[in-house]
């Protein structure tokens, strides 16, 4: 039986849900409309205004802070007409592919105008199940992130995040048509891979971002955005205890502000690895 929860106590509540997440094989979670089948005594159901692309790096393992601090912010943003996808990325390994692990959306509400047309019975039908739509999408989310957190491993190869968001972008954010789209990217944003590296001997590399983007273009990296405004929790994150000085994370921070730029985005917020302010603002 669902309940519902506050803010809080869902932080605490989601670490006893991970039995029940599905496994790495299961098709994407999908929580709908429930204007899907309503009788709406011909009123046409207001659309979704706000969509926001939850990328959790699968590379690295974050302290229960980071992870806690991903949920709580996207509680803060969710409300009526937003739609949520929580998406995994690591390495292109078996088992270990960019994948949809949730995709649902909480209903905006009808105008009270538009109210006084439906049927009563129909009404207080559609109340209960948007009540319950709510729930189930935080929940849900809370399940998913945990699911995506679980899969971490620091074994992998490679951290493809550049291609991921690639894919992503394209097959993904570039389908939608809702307007106002939103990524949350819960990352260390440090690409290692065959298209570039910016580590070695535990320290980031220095190179000009411009040059850099220049050659990755060339490489084909960037995709659509859409206009997307992004925002990183766990930029430069190292998890050993290690000193990271400001002119590195500002480096890093550049060249993912001039990466956004270039595949039709903004980043808004970067964490590093706190994100200060709030998805949205």
């Amino acid at each position: 039986m669902l309940r519902k929860f506050g803010k809080a106590a869902v932080v605490t509540a989601i670490t006893a849900l991970v039995a029940h997440v599905q496994p790495a094989n299961a098709a994407t979670a999908v929580i709908g409309s429930c204007y899907q089948g309503a009788d709406l005594g011909g009123v046409t159901p207001p659309p979704l205004s706000r969509e926001l692309f939850v990328i959790v790096d699968q590379t690295l393992v974050f302290n229960q802070s980071i992870k806690e601090e991903a949920f709580q912010k996207i509680l803060q943003f969710l409300s009526p007409g937003d739609a949520v996808h929580v998406i995994g990325f690591s390495a292109n390994v078996s088992d270990r592919y960019t994948h949809i692990i949730l995709s649902g959306q909480i209903d905006q509400r009808l105008t009270d105008d538009n109210r006084y047309s439906i049927p009563k019975r129909s009404l207080q039908r559609l109340d209960a199940c948007q009540k319950n739509q709510d729930i189930q999408v935080r929940q849900n989310t809370g399940k998913a992130l945990i699911y995506a957190f679980s899969q971490a491993s620091t074994d992998l190869p490679k951290t493809e995040i550049l291609a991921s968001l690639r894919t992503i972008a394209n097959d993904v954010i570039s389908k939608s048509d809702i307007p106002d789209k939103y990524v949350l990217l819960v990352s260390d944003m440090m690409e290692n891979s065959e298209l570039a590296s910016f580590y070695g001997a535990g320290k980031l590399n220095k190179f000009a971002t411009d040059p850099e983007l220049d050659r990755l273009d060339a490489a084909g990296v960037f995709g659509d955005m859409q206009g997307a405004k992004a925002y990183v929790i766990g930029g430069g994150y190292v998890s050993d205890g290690n000193y990271r000085p400001s002119t590195e994370l500002k480096s890093l921070q550049d060249f993912w502000t001039a990466y956004f730029e270039r595949s039709n985005g903004t980043m808004k917020l970067f964490g590093t690895p706190s994100l200060l302010g709030k998805i949205g603002d």
